[in-house]
């Protein structure tokens, strides 16, 4: 890092020497701290060319299952593709059974297949059912050989090639990332210095509050944020498609598939949207191909403009942007009816394959859209991608069964099939010979026993020939959360208008203006601006309440609502503002939760900083309602969450409802104020102990706890919030008297 001059103790600028820097090609680097580093393998889920095709030759063409051509098989549970570096095979998987499941981020031996080193995760906080972890794969740095990875919980790490954390970032603390029952978390982009995520996020303030599908950049030495980005309207469906690379009209661009079925065009190194292409009424899961200047894409759902279900199109990338940002209907070159809800296909040489719904392997001109031929394979496919390498195809299938083919112009020649063990959700990887299927029983490994040395993965060189003069600021971290007191340092780039990074500026070439709430004792949200001569940035800030903190809402002004005034919960609230308002009850002030959103009948709302622990909090809360329809009401304590049920009168302990869920009796009644008080120390084993009480607010506090639950692998950190849930958005929650102290 460059070295750090203080502006005021709560705000600094990275002091920089002014350079040339660009991030004109794909996979550019302003940096030769890394320069002898040479990356080797497949890096990412789609491999070097971003179409799921390797430049490897003399590859297998039939295997036995612990036999010729069968390498070595690892006993880990996975649904995402391994990536390949150096010698080195990573990939996610899970292991054990209730409490004791965890997320594995792994290493192997590329050779032998033996373990070199692991981390593990333990859920909270999720929707996920059934175990449905591992839906995503690890993604490598070229310039560095760092490993990054995105647990179903969103917690996104870089490591070293060694397995040393260098970072951490709790994208649902901090940023409002969203869980669902799915569980599939895609793969991280790493373009230069960025860290491209794409997921849908709910945080703060009007054009980050909204649950959107939306794309977050990160600096890949510090994990700060770089952009955030919404290039669409409302997601219809939760997607992770991964996002493809051009450089284009001078400046770096990505192309992807949006929850609210749209394909988009974003500027890489600043999120800005470039154009949208309305598609579908549900998700577009899949990843897209660039072959010249078409862009091929597919969904599997009902389009837009007809009551069929699926298309594959090619877009014109010439095409005229309307004034709304849309591409109108004659940017469609061709269509073709393909239903593919998470494939994705690959592009070898003027053909697309494609391996549907139906488990059909299908074979489509990339010029005209027409399908030249198709094999059935098995009877479905779900998320599966092909891969091609050495003149042959390589198809896992949702069923397990895995097959190596021989495509040609008028039909394809099945090489051999395989049944593996487990179901196959992702994708093959191909490295030095080698080639590896992971499905929920192991991960595969298929090859010949031949030393290699697989392709150099291509990194650009730096190029400074084009810049055009500056235009704007960025601030890096464009959003930051900190708690109250907390230093907060910026680091400002000059871009020119092609988003383009022209220098680093010096403290005393910037002025910053501060919002009040990182001058004052209080928490909120506010923006920092930067100026320097005719040049304008600005960047998102959330200061949250350092423990201890209290709020009993008292010195809320009700602003709103006319003759039922009311007023939004505190800034800092993550996804508070549609989900809570102040209101006046009984002669005091106190949060409640709101119902115009019949949609909306869960929410969890994250107050507190990541890095907090060993707390413990306290809330008073009632339920409006009747003998069978009451609220639940609780909150979260170090990713644990302590919630009342009035439906079922009783107080429950949950972290991840599937793993780690327990209850006790406590009876409540509508109308009636309680109080509630968590605390969760961790213990010398590694495990936290969770307890709760719960009693009528107006009796002496009980000396026992109702609940005790020990987590035997607990979670050391975690930020406060509130939770609510209103069956049907018929009766209210309401909550007061909030209390987070330090454990005794």
């Amino acid at each position: 890092m460059h070295p750090l001059v203080p502006i005021t103790p709560l705000i600094a600028l990275v002091a920089a020497s002014s350079c040339a820097s660009s991030t004109a090609d794909l996979q550019a680097t302003d940096s030769s701290a890394h320069q002898n580093f040479e990356a080797r393998g497949w890096l990412n889920w789609r491999g070097p060319g971003q179409n799921g095709v390797s430049p490897e030759t003399g590859l297998i063409e039939e295997l036995t299952l612990d036999g010729e051509g069968h390498l070595w098989s690892y006993p880990i549970a996975g649904r995402g593709t391994p990536v390949i570096s150096n010698g080195r095979v990573y990939g996610l998987g899970y292991e054990g059974e209730g409490e004791l499941t965890e997320e594995v981020l792994f290493c192997l031996d590329e050779t032998s297949g033996e373990l070199l080193w692991e981390h593990r995760d333990s859920d909270f906080l999720s929707d996920i059912i059934y175990r449905r972890y591992g839906i995503g794969s690890p993604t490598v740095d070229p310039e560095t050989g760092n490993v990054f990875s995105m647990t179903a919980a969103g917690l996104l790490h870089s490591f070293s090639a060694d397995g040393e954390m260098l970072w951490e970032v709790s994208m649902g603390e901090t940023l409002g990332r969203l869980t669902f029952p799915n569980g599939r978390t895609g793969a991280p982009l790493i373009v230069g210095d960025l860290v491209i995520i794409h997921f849908i996020f709910a945080a703060w303030g009007r054009d980050f509050g909204p649950a959107r599908d939306r794309f977050f950049a990160f600096d890949k030495e510090s994990g700060e944020v770089v952009w955030g980005s919404t290039p669409g309207g409302p997601p219809k469906d939760s997607t992770f498609s991964m996002p493809v690379v051009e450089y284009r009209d001078g400046s770096q661009r990505f192309y992807a598939g949006l929850g609210g079925g749209h394909a988009v065009a974003v500027e890489l190194s600043t999120g800005r949207p470039i154009w949208r292409f309305p598609m579908a009424v549900g998700g577009v899961n899949s990843s897209m191909l660039i072959h010249g200047d078409r862009l091929i894409a597919v969904h599997g759902r009902e389009n837009l403009d007809s009551s069929v279900i699926g298309r594959m199109v090619a877009l014109d990338l010439n095409a005229e942007v309307g004034e709304d940002g849309v591409l109108g209907p004659d940017a469609e070159l061709w269509r073709s009816d393909q239903v593919a809800f998470t494939s994705s296909p690959i592009l070898v040489g003027d053909r697309v394959y494609l391996t549907n719904q139906t488990g059909d392997l299908v074979c489509i001109g990339v010029d005209d859209g027409q399908v030249h031929w198709h094999e059935k394979l098995g009877p479905d496919q779900l998320h599966a991608s092909p891969v091609a390498a050495d003149g042959k195809l390589y198809i896992p299938l949702n069923n397990g069964s895995f097959y190596i083919l021989k495509p040609g112009a008028d039909g394809v020649e099945i090489l051999d099939r395989v049944q593996l063990a487990g179901a196959c959700l992702a994708a093959p990887a191909i490295a030095n010979g080698q080639i590896y299927v992971q499905t929920t029983d192991r991960l595969y490994c298929f090859g010949k026993h031949a030393p290699r040395s697989a392709p150099i993965w291509p990194v650009a060189s730096v190029t400074t020939a084009d810049f055009r003069p500056a235009t704007e600021l960025q601030l890096v971290p464009a959003d930051a959360t900190v708690r109250v007191g907390d230093p907060l340092e910026y680091e400002v780039r000059q871009l020119d208008d092609r988003g383009r990074r022209v220098a680093l500026l010096e403290s005393d070439e910037v002025e910053l203006l501060k919002p009040a709430v990182l001058t004052g004792p209080a928490s909120g949200v506010g923006v920092v601006k930067a100026t320097s001569g005719e040049l304008v940035g600005a960047a998102r800030v959330r200061v949250v309440p350092a423990i201890p903190f209290e709020e009993d809402f008292e010195g809320v002004v009700l602003d709103k609502g006319g003759d039922a005034p009311f007023a939004s919960p505190p800034g800092h609230w993550l996804g508070g503002a549609i989900k809570w308002k102040v209101i006046e009850r009984e002669g005091t002030q106190v949060i409640a939760r709101r119902l115009e959103n019949p949609l909306f009948q869960r929410t969890m709302s994250f107050i507190g900083h990541p890095d907090d622990s060993g707390y413990t909090a306290q809330i008073d809360f009632l339920s409006d309602g009747n003998r069978r329809s009451m609220c639940a009401i609780g909150m979260v304590n170090q990713r644990y969450l302590i919630v009342v049920k009035g439906n079922y009168q009783e107080i429950e302990v949950s972290s991840n409802m599937e793993h780690l869920k327990v209850s006790a009796p406590f009876k409540m009644k509508v109308g009636q104020w309680y109080r509630l008080k968590t605390r969760v120390d961790m213990q010398p084993d590694g495990s936290a102990l969770v307890r709760a009480r719960a009693w009528p607010r107006d009796e002496p506090e009980p000396a026992d706890w109702t609940i005790e639950v020990r987590d035997p692998n607990g979670h050391t950190n975690g930020a406060f919030g509130l939770y609510a849930f209103t069956p049907q958005s018929r009766f209210t929650a309401y909550i007061d008297n909030i209390t987070v102290t330090p454990n005794e």
